[in-house]
């Protein structure tokens, strides 16, 4: 185990040794040993001993709270910083020169439409049905790949900006055909989502984005402060960046639960215009993201790593 899913009424959490045990209504429910454990997700209300949120800190273990009504994180608690004060320093240096940031912003930009081909491409070995629209939409992609190589010199963050919303309205004009017409999937909406496959979306964004956070933090990076993604009060743009190139794997892995039938319509209900998923779908979606996600943690780590890197090169140069 290294992750724990909490998704319970009146659970308490408390410190017991080495471990956490668990409290529902007052009776104790069990424990799970704290070197077992990487992160944990709750869903809702909790109570937590102080002590329970020191031990987590100290063992670097993350822990991300979301919201009873919607998908997003109200709190989350990250390890303690690396120690290595230059890559910050590398990093605030390369955030305030875009000669700097827009090689780097080009590269996520094209990593990231090339990513949605391949998951395009692989939905058109499954529904031939659709190569109509799949095979416009790739069309659009690849088009939008061969302005960014032939315009490289010229680029700028406004222009890449312009290309990524260019590409997304690309894929989703076939992302969308994948799905059932009863999901009533129409685009991409959120804040609150209206159907079931946004919900599902917008709970892995979140879940992708808490392990984005984590990987900056442990690299030693600062979470605010993107090279692709404007600084913007609250937001942490640089797991903002981190995650780009793997939405559409996780896109992908929300057209599989709907496909495999392991997320129907029944676990779904909507409340005054806002979609909101069962604890029932919660527990299949939340199995489905733990046994597919250890792959890309490795790659945020590979990406935070790489960053703290390069930033310290940067800082090196001064």
């Amino acid at each position: 185990m290294s992750s724990l899913y909490l998704d319970r009424k009146n659970l308490g959490i408390m410190l017991d040794g080495q471990a956490l045990a668990l409290y529902e209504n007052g009776a104790r429910k069990g424990s799970v040993p704290l070197h077992l454990l990487e992160r944990i997700v709750v869903h809702g209300n909790v109570q937590l001993e102080s002590k329970v949120l020191s031990a987590l800190t100290t063992r670097n273990i993350s822990l991300v709270v979301l919201s009873q009504r919607n998908t997003e994180a109200t709190v989350m608690l990250m390890s303690r910083a690396h120690s290595d004060a230059c890559r910050k320093l590398g990093q605030y240096r390369v955030c305030s020169d875009d000669n700097l940031r827009i090689p780097l912003a080009r590269w996520l930009v094209l990593v990231k439409i090339r990513a949605q081909q391949r998951f395009l491409r692989s939905a058109l070995e499954t529904r031939g049905d659709l190569r109509r629209p799949l095979t416009a939409s790739l069309q659009s992609l690849t088009g939008i790949i061969d302005q960014l190589r032939e315009e490289s010199s010229l680029i700028t963050l406004s222009s890449l900006r312009g290309l990524e919303g260019a590409a997304a309205a690309a894929y989703f004009a076939g992302f969308t055909q994948l799905f059932a017409p009863s999901l009533n999937f129409t685009g991409r909406n959120k804040r609150p989502p209206r159907d079931p496959v946004n919900v599902c979306l917008s709970l892995g964004y979140t879940l992708l984005h808490h392990d984005a956070v984590h990987a900056c933090q442990i690299a030693g990076l600062d979470t605010m402060l993107g090279f692709y993604h404007e600084t913007s009060f609250g937001r942490e743009s640089l797991a903002c960046d981190l995650i780009e190139p793997l939405r559409p794997q996780l896109d992908d892995w929300v057209w599989q639960m709907f496909r495999d039938r392991l997320l129907r319509t029944e676990h779904f209900s909507d409340e005054n215009g806002r979609c909101m998923m069962n604890k029932a779908g919660r527990q299949h979606f939340y199995a489905f993201y733990e046994s597919h996600c250890h792959g890309l943690r490795r790659l945020l780590r590979r990406y935070g790593y790489a960053l703290a890197k390069r930033y310290l090169s940067v800082h090196g140069e001064v």
